[in-house]
């Protein structure tokens, strides 16, 4: 069965694009890449958490894939970044607060890059490209619609511990109080 070359992933997320733009989010390519094909699309969403915050979910397939694509198969990371610059003195309750959440979340994970004190969410979808565009643009923007509803439900917690303002144990009893 002939399917997709590496153009097929690329074709999705101008796909996805499209729509995003019909239903008015200014979404946009960003940032650089060794190859152009795999620059991120830019998805920013408003109103997101309890203090309405921007949140820009990146998509992008990921490079050096070749073999799995003339096979049918792509992989999307959605990425977003919740905070910068963390101070490394609150790393251990953000790992132990991200640690307790990825327990639970239906699909992706929180993370932190120590290095830059980047507190972040990420998630890589396994795509088949043989199921056509028109589904996988609507699976992707259904797994997009759960991620920001799980941003909506901890991303408020991540950036209170990020800025000092409660620990991972305040954090994690305001999400889940005892009875």
């Amino acid at each position: 069965m002939e399917h997709l070359n590496a153009a097929g992933p690329q074709e999705l997320l101008r796909l996805l694009e499209s729509e995003y733009l019909a239903a008015g989010f200014p979404v946009g390519r960003t940032g650089e890449a060794d190859d152009p094909r795999y620059r991120p699309l830019v998805v920013p969403f408003d109103g997101i958490g309890e203090e309405e915050r921007l949140l820009r979910l990146e998509l992008c397939f990921l490079p050096h894939m070749e073999e799995a694509e003339a096979a049918g198969i792509a992989m999307l990371q959605s990425f977003a970044t919740i905070a910068e610059g963390v101070p490394p003195g609150r790393f251990g309750d953000l790992l132990r607060l991200a640690a307790r959440l990825n327990t639970i979340l239906p699909l992706g994970a929180f993370g932190l890059f120590e290095d830059t004190g980047v507190v972040y969410y990420k998630h890589n979808a396994l795509l088949l490209l043989d199921n056509g565009s028109a589904a996988n643009v609507k699976a992707i923007d259904a797994q997009n619609g759960l991620i920001l509803h799980l941003h909506q439900l901890y991303m408020e917690a991540f950036i209170g511990v990020a800025e000092g303002r409660l620990s991972a144990g305040e954090a994690l009893d305001c999400l889940f109080p005892a009875d």
